[in-house]
């Protein structure tokens, strides 16, 4: 267990009061000999500052809160792991909430984090956050971004990539292995954007003047439960291939698929989006539409530690790149 100043000075025979001074920096009109000594003995007594007490005094936690919808998804989690590996590095702590997709919990995790004085919020959300909640961080002066896939209209600190062009990206490819039956499955537009992708699908098969049956477009949530359930009903259908919006749904593609005895990609193409973990793991490893998730968090605690040290300086925005990872769940048609 680490010590505590009381245990340094009962040890060391100096003062509370000179030992709380070295230790905070400020201990210049001690001499070398003190200093050295209660330096030498912090480090031997595995020494660690009181955060919440240094609050009352500088105002700062060196916490950051983070909220997301579900710490489970793979997604988030690799989003999360982005932010903790900065801000560790930077010497900050996340305290993370798990909101499971409820805006009525989301909206009272913002009020704790808060309450406990934490230096700034992540907030990744599939919601419109309510005025009142904006005017509480404001009013408390909290540096905040927000991961909403442009949900709240914001003029600055927006961190995104181009849905629309990644789900026109992964229909053409499939297109171009001359496939023409293109099933997508989709959810609720206020997640991952799915709307903007599911827009990129459209324009791409009228692009190719190639007819869209509104019973190639199936919709559930972002699980991959629902990926199944979605593709059994696409399986009734004669189609080729299936653009699942997420990787997650493009798993339970997989499993809908071989209860059918259909082989991936002999019989059916698959093409997902995210780039998760999981999908170069996949059998066959998963072809998608890669986007920087653990960039993403990466780039929002770089963004939000600026606003903390520059307040007053305007948040930039960040368009980042997204690509095609073409690996072995997609095939030629003419290739059988």
């Amino acid at each position: 267990m680490a010590a505590t100043i009381r245990e340094i000075a009962e040890k060391t025979g100096v003062s509370i009061t000179t030992i709380s001074q070295i230790l905070n920096g400020k201990g210049e009109r001690f001499s070398d000999l003190t200093r050295a000594k209660v330096l030498k003995t912090a480090k031997e007594m595995s020494y660690k500052p009181n955060f919440f007490a240094k609050n009352m005094i500088v105002s700062h936690t060196n916490t950051i809160g983070m909220i997301v919808p579900e710490v489970t998804d793979p997604f988030f989690s690799q989003m999360v792991k982005g932010a903790e590996d900065y801000l560790n590095k930077e010497g900050y702590m996340i305290m993370l909430c798990n909101s499971s997709n409820d805006k009525a919990r989301e909206d009272l995790y913002v009020e704790e984090l808060l309450h406990r004085a934490v230096d700034g919020l992540i907030i990744a959300s599939p919601n419109i956050l309510l005025s009142g909640v904006i005017a509480r961080m404001e009013e408390k002066r909290a540096p905040y971004i927000l991961l909403d896939r442009q949900r709240n209209p914001r003029p600055e600190g927006n961190i995104a990539i181009d849905d629309f062009k990644g789900g026109f990206m992964a229909t053409e490819h499939l297109i171009n292995l001359g496939h023409t039956n293109i099933g997508i499955i989709i959810s609720d537009t206020s997640f991952y954007n799915v709307h903007e992708r599911y827009e990129g699908y459209l324009a791409c098969m009228k692009k190719y003047n190639l007819v869209v049956e509104e019973s190639w477009i199936v919709s559930g949530d972002q699980t991959m439960n629902a990926g199944y359930v979605a593709t059994q009903k696409l399986l009734t259908e004669s189609i080729t291939a299936i653009f699942a919006t997420n990787d997650l749904m493009a798993m339970g593609t997989y499993r809908a698929a071989l209860e059918k005895g259909l082989n991936v990609p002999n019989d059916l193409s698959v093409i997902g989006f995210d780039d998760i973990e999981l999908s170069e793991y996949m059998t066959p490893p998963l072809t998608t539409i890669r986007q920087p998730i653990y960039g993403i968090g990466e780039i929002a605690a770089e963004l939000l530690l600026k606003n903390i040290q520059n307040p007053t300086e305007k948040l930039e925005n960040r368009l980042l790149d997204i690509s095609l990872i073409n690996r072995s769940s997609t095939k030629s048609i003419d290739n059988k």
